[in-house]
């Protein structure tokens, strides 16, 4: 199996490069190395997750067409795993454009190489953030209304719509990955966790935004990625156009307050904060219903919340990660 994964630099595409490579499969990986956070962050995941299976990453802007046609031009590929995206819902209406070239002209051009190359299977990283403030207890594919509160929620959404529209143009089977905030070791230094845990270990001011009674379905990135896998092997069993998304996370949410109690406990030390208010952008809640997950690949998220931190943690400890991790904090806002 020859895949290509992009935004392979980024957090989940990191440790799903890996994961693939450590199975025997030949993986293309490609970024673009956005600044939006540290790029020494990133070139690390590289050093230690990627490259000593030996595998560099491809500097590759998928933003620009001829781009992406000579990379899908060089290689014949089973399945593309487009994770590349402008990510958080913080940033602010001054640099949309980010959003704008990562999550749509990029995506867009790839789609559409992708089905005019006839490649049985696109994965995409799709987000929680397309569901808004639903009063649904559990968010569902098929029965919840999707209604983003932010931009970067709209841009996943249309990304979902597009491949659902252009899906009787080829036989490449589409398939939207809804991922549930997503934690781990080597994450992303503009969420919750890692801040508490870089406040914790290196008395780094973490930013709270609200009283931390905002609900997160936390998805260890070992669950998110073995689900990614699952879901790709039984997407080839669907027919040829197949169109769909997936939600990916276990349906156990846990408030900012109890992730800030777990850290707290773990480290035995108390986070240092500075309160803001609640983001118009943050929705009030998540909670994924498992169910479409757990019939397609038979598991669904099972970690711990208190299990997956307590890896971080130990990650975070490491004299390589820990003397950095304020640095990788200080550099998105």
């Amino acid at each position: 199996m020859r895949y290509l994964v992009t935004g392979a630099a980024g957090f989940i595409g990191s440790h799903l490069t890996r994961n693939l490579l450590l199975s025997g499969a030949e993986v293309v990986a490609v970024d673009n190395f956005s600044d939006y956070y540290s790029l020494d962050l990133k070139r690390a995941r590289e050093s230690n997750l990627i490259s000593p299976l030996g595998l560099n990453i491809s500097r590759i802007d998928l933003a620009d067409g001829e781009q992406v046609t000579k990379l899908l031009n060089s290689y014949v590929f089973d399945s593309v795993i487009h994770l590349a995206a402008q990510p958080g819902v913080r940033v602010p209406l001054s640099q949309h454009q980010r959003y704008i070239s990562s999550n749509l002209t990029a995506y867009a051009n790839l789609l559409t190489k992708v089905r005019e190359n006839s490649i049985p299977n696109f994965l995409y990283a799709s987000s929680s953030s397309v569901y808004g403030n639903s009063n649904d207890q559990l968010f569902s594919e098929q029965g919840s209304i999707t209604d983003p509160l932010s931009f970067y929620g709209a841009t996943k959404l249309t990304n979902e719509v597009l491949a659902r529209s252009g899906r009787h143009e080829s036989p490449t089977r589409t398939r939207g990955l809804r991922f549930f905030t997503v934690y781990g070791p080597w994450g992303r230094p503009d969420m919750a966790y890692f801040r508490i845990i870089a406040s914790l270990l290196n008395g780094f001011e973490f930013p709270q935004y609200g009283n931390g009674s905002v609900l997160r379905d936390f998805t260890f990135v070992d669950d998110a990625i073995n689900a990614v896998v699952k879901l790709n092997v039984q997407l080839s069993s669907e027919e040829e156009g197949h169109s769909d998304v997936v939600n990916i996370g276990g349906g156990h949410p846990y408030s900012l307050m109890d992730m800030i109690e777990t850290l707290q406990n773990l480290v035995a030390k108390k986070v240092k904060t500075n309160l803001s208010p609640t983001n118009p952008n943050d929705v009030i809640r998540t909670c994924a219903d498992s169910q479409l997950l757990k019939s397609l690949v038979g598991t669904s998220p099972a970690t711990s919340l208190e299990e997956g931190l307590s890896e971080v943690v130990k990650w975070a400890q490491r004299q390589d990660v820990q003397s950095k991790l304020t640095a990788w904090c200080e550099s998105v806002s």
